[in-house]
């Protein structure tokens, strides 16, 4: 396939996605969106963590990146990879293990591998079994010919030419054992910052709300930290989460994490701030448990931005000036097609393969 027909096959597929009413589709797409719509009202059932409202949110920033505010993301993202792509001559078999803390995590590996040209090869992960095959189907829709070069397994990858495996920093042990003789990008656990002045917005409030508790904040783009100064109110940020009471104050299992983490902290006399559906402890470390955000008071600003080059920080999410990439608060989940998992470049390194 040429660049021109990946572009437009993978902008079908967003466009598939995109859509809310089966109405605004030909008739013979219906039944198949139908069945989307169903997969993804019920897959809670299978995985307690994907519940409707998330996977829709995932599958709708996955088309937002793809198609930008006109349309165009794409082409504009390609426009510098143009020439080695058009001169590549070989076609490889990439090994994908997909991570499986978020809904359809691994949709940017995805992209990369079909518009290098390459077969994807991709080990589920058995959090995520429903939903990839059913969106391949939708690919096979919009062009069967890329679809035949998408291979999902629950089993090993078997042959392939090169890896790109994503899991625990302890996993990446493991794939250094087995993956380690073949060309390869291998990506730890990261988070996402947040670094607030008091002089946020009730809207950018909000936006830092959905950062915070989007996935019930398991992604490596969910802020896990927030950088506030000396004498923060945190009234109002409290305030802006309860939007998400219906969803994580109706959960069992995020709760129950809550609850240990209470349980734990009150135990051993360990300050925090309770906000309900989330607590607030002051602690240096980035990451942080479930139901748990940490935050680190600072005097100057100026000084918080070079911790912040770290390779455990997937984004940083602020209004304010920084010398560094950062993103709107609001907007740690929507990535641009640019800003790849751990900074690594993954079409690059595809196609140097």
């Amino acid at each position: 396939m040429r660049i021109e027909e990946r572009i437009k096959t993978v902008q079908g597929l967003a466009k598939l996605l995109k859509t809310k009413d089966k109405k605004d589709l030909p008739s013979e797409l219906r039944p198949l969106w139908e069945k989307w719509e169903e997969a993804v009202e019920r897959e809670h059932f299978h995985h307690s963590w994907f519940v409707p409202e998330f996977v829709r949110s995932a599958a709708e920033a996955i088309a937002d990146m793809l198609l930008g505010e006109d349309g165009q993301a794409l082409a504009r993202w390609i426009a510098s990879y143009r020439p080695v792509l058009e001169a590549k001559t070989e076609t490889h078999r990439v090994g994908v293990i997909m991570a499986g803390n978020i809904p359809l995590v691994a949709s940017h590996d995805l992209l990369c591998v079909f518009m290098a040209g390459d077969v994807f090869v991709g080990k589920m992960s058995s959090h995520d079994t429903r939903l990839w095959p059913l969106l391949v189907e939708m690919l096979a829709v919009v062009s069967p010919e890329a679809a035949s070069r998408v291979e999902l397994t629950q089993d090993r990858l078997g042959a392939v030419d090169a890896v790109i495996a994503t899991g625990s920093n302890n996993s990446t042990r493991y794939f250094e054992h087995y993956f380690g003789n073949k060309p390869h990008v291998f990506r730890g656990h990261c988070n996402g910052v947040a670094v607030l002045d008091g002089k946020e917005s009730a809207a950018e409030l909000q936006g830092l709300a959905a950062d915070i508790c989007l996935y019930f904040g398991m992604g490596c783009r969910n802020v896990s930290k927030v950088y506030v100064p000396e004498g923060y109110d945190f009234t109002p940020l409290f305030q802006s989460m309860e939007a998400y009471r219906p969803l994580l104050g109706a959960h069992h299992s995020y709760l129950n994490n809550l609850e240990y983490q209470k349980t734990v902290h009150l135990i051993n006399s360990i300050p925090f701030l309770d906000q309900g559906l989330c607590m607030f402890k002051a602690e240096a470390s980035i990451a942080s448990p479930i139901g748990v955000v940490h935050y680190e008071h600072y005097t100057e600003v100026e000084k918080v931005w070079e911790p912040l080059r770290s390779e455990a920080v997937q984004c940083v999410a602020t209004h304010l000036p920084a010398p560094l990439e950062t993103v709107p608060l609001g907007r740690t989940q929507h990535p641009a097609l640019s800003q790849y998992a751990n900074g690594i470049d993954t079409l690059r390194f595809l196609t140097e393969v």
